[in-house]
């Protein structure tokens, strides 16, 4: 085994998995923890391993995927990781624009979040954005809520 001479000395390749195999590991369960373990993605997540796909080898597959488009899998904000899934569950997954869209509204929803993210506005009903937008308001004093809109 060959681990990290420094601290918390992880392992970087052994006999049976080399050093890049390894990092896509590591990599993989980076995206994890930022996609499924945040519970941020709930209603997303199952779209990456629709239609019967290996949940195992799908997320492999948007992890890839993520690295390639990022080349880094630390200090991604979380409107980023939500537009990266939009794009790569509408252009590599192929499924409907709406159907995602959907699900990633409700996620972001239901985070607390009061904005609608740039790359959906598109594809979020204005009445829905309009209704949001009036709930957080009630919920706010009087002098925060006119800066809402």
């Amino acid at each position: 085994m060959v681990y990290s001479p420094n601290p918390p000395y992880e392992v970087l390749e052994t006999k049976q998995i080399d050093f890049a195999a390894m990092q896509r590991m590591r990599r993989f369960s980076r995206f994890w923890d930022v996609v499924a373990n945040s519970g941020n993605f709930v209603e997303t997540l199952p779209l990456i391993w629709a239609e019967g796909r290996s949940p195992f080898h799908s997320f492999m597959g948007f992890s890839d995927w993520m690295f390639a488009r990022l080349g880094r899998q630390h200090a991604i904000a979380l409107q980023r990781v939500a537009e990266l899934l939009f794009n790569y569950l509408t252009e590599e997954n192929r499924i409907e624009a709406a159907s995602v869209a959907a699900a990633l509204w409700r996620d972001y929803q239901r985070g607390g979040r009061p904005d609608v993210p740039d790359f959906l506005r598109p594809h979020v009903p204005r009445p829905d954005r309009e209704a949001r937008a009036r709930a957080i308001e009630r919920q706010l004093p009087a002098r925060q809520s006119r800066h809402i809109r």
